[in-house]
This record gives structure tokens, sequence and C-alpha cells, in this order.
């Protein structure tokens, strides 16, 4: 009879731990979402915003204008391929990145290099004159 609750309640907590990651969005590039900042003159200034709309990440910025721009571009999931392109990284490098044609963000450990280029924070935007350290705000 011991066992046979262990069970139940076992299995009651693997549906609860389900139902929990369904509603939270379950991809790990959700975590993405968020406002990124960049050092300018050693003070942070807000650079660019990740959305979730859909099933699709959207990118705002503050590039031209002190207000958040229109959607500019979407982003999609990268995948170990597209990483391996991006940043010739080739080894097993825990990652998660949303990119589009011209920009990605990527979460990967702190401290983590390649290329003569680190990251502190373990956020950093690659676009065409490569990456540059992000701070998620």
């Amino acid at each position: 009879m011991n066992t046979a609750l262990k069970w139940l309640a076992a299995g009651a907590a693997a549906l609860l731990l389900a139902a929990c990651g369904a509603n939270s969005g379950g991809a790990p590039e959700a975590e993405l979402v968020g406002t990124y900042a960049v050092k300018q003159n050693g003070a942070l200034k807000e650079l660019i915003k990740i959305e979730k709309q859909g099933d699709a990440y959207v990118m705002r910025d503050k590039v031209r204008t002190a207000e958040w721009s229109e959607p500019k571009m979407t982003m999609k999931p990268v995948t170990r391929e597209h990483w391996t392109r991006i940043t010739t990284d080739r080894e097993n490098t825990a990652f998660v990145g949303v990119a589009s044609e011209q920009l990605g963000i990527f979460k990967v450990p702190a401290g983590w290099k390649k290329n003569g280029f680190q990251t502190s924070t373990g956020y950093f935007l690659f676009y065409s004159r490569g990456p540059v350290e992000a701070y998620k705000l």
C-alpha cells in the first residue's frame, strides 16, 4: 500500500510540473523575452526589447529614438547548426538564442569566450560587426 501511494504521489507531482511548464511558454527561448542594454560611455543604455507575439519573437529598438520602435524584425529560435555558423563554436556550449538575418540575442554561461570576445553577463548581441556584451534589465 505504501508503494502504491508513493507512485500515485509521484504521478501527481509529474502532472503538476507538466501543467506548470505548459503555461510558462515551455520553449527555452521564452527566457530571452525582455529588455537589453549595452554599455555606452560607461553607462547602460537600453537598446533592444524582445517580445513574444504568437509563435514568433519580435525585436523593437531605441537606436534612433528615445521611445521603443514598432516591431522591426521577426526572430526565430537558433538551432545548434545555426549557432555554429554564427559563432564558429564547435564545443557543446549551452546556449539559448533567437535571431533574424541581421541580429541575434544569446544567453550562454557567464564567462563564455570565443575568438577574443568574452561575456561576463552571459548575454550578447551578434550582428554584422560581431558580438557585443548585453545586459538584461
